[in-house]
């Protein structure tokens, strides 16, 4: 019987290892589309003159700064390609917001650009 508990136990404990490394990877990738939207948003900033482009810079950095501390080495490329994408999507949308002509959806992707960067600012401790 108590082989049965080792044996238990060690499964138990291995899945959950398993399931931190999940949840490591799944960190990784927030913090890596969180990176990509700041870049968006910053760059959007310097495109249409706004001064809140230095805030965006800087919760940039601060999100680039978590994301290398938390990136495992080997996942470098991936992290990289996660965050360009997300870039490359958050800037579509804040394209349609800003010089779209339907004013609907430009109206709607207002609202889930900000919905976006609300999500990860709320990551930040002073937000």
């Amino acid at each position: 019987m108590s082989r049965l508990r080792t044996l238990i136990s060690s499964a138990l404990i291995v899945m959950g290892l398993t399931g931190a490394a999940h949840a490591n990877d799944d960190l990784v990738l927030v913090f890596a589309g969180c990176a990509g939207r700041m870049s968006a948003e910053m760059e959007h900033a310097w495109l249409v003159n706004d001064a809140r482009a230095d805030t965006w810079q800087t919760q940039r950095q601060r999100f680039v700064s978590i994301l290398q501390a938390i990136m495992p080495r080997d996942r470098a490329r991936e992290t990289l390609s996660h965050r360009v994408e997300a870039k490359l999507a958050h800037s579509a949308i804040l394209t349609t917001a800003k010089f779209g002509t339907d004013p609907r959806r430009s109206r709607l992707a207002k609202k889930q650009a900000r919905i976006q960067v609300q999500s990860c600012q709320a990551m930040l401790l002073d937000g």
